[in-house]
């Protein structure tokens, strides 16, 4: 999914009425796994990003992401920690819980795309 794609869901506002989960189809997620009433959904717009969404019975939303930064490390010659690059992660220190809605949570991609965009390890302090 590109940030256009991100931006553009957004914008459309998504009115009430729009099922939850032709959202998340509509943004490029797909249905992992259906666990005790919680729906699990991936996107995974490169190949080390990884963005999470798990839709409650209760009407909210869970929006996480993981970046496999070992692996990103390793493809291009560095390495993290001990290099046990298929074991080791980015994550967010909190995950996001909002509404099942639409601009919600294309409002938490583009912050993520937006955080993940500013990192440098130039800038560092």
């Amino acid at each position: 999914m590109t940030r256009t794609a991100h931006e553009s869901a957004a914008s459309r506002g998504y009115p009430p009425g729009v099922e939850f989960d032709a959202v998340l189809r509509d943004l490029g997620f797909t249905l992992e796994r259906d666990s005790r009433g919680v729906r699990h959904y991936a996107q995974r717009p490169t190949r080390y990003l990884t963005y999470w969404v798990q839709a409650h019975e209760d009407g909210t939303a869970l929006f996480s992401w993981e970046f496999a930064i070992g692996e990103f490390a390793a493809a291009r010659g560095l390495q993290v920690g001990s290099d046990e690059h298929l074991n080791t992660f980015l994550y967010p220190r909190s995950d996001d819980r909002g509404p099942q809605d639409g601009a919600w949570l294309a409002s938490r991609l583009e912050r993520t795309e937006a955080l993940l965009r500013s990192l440098s390890f130039l800038d560092a302090d």
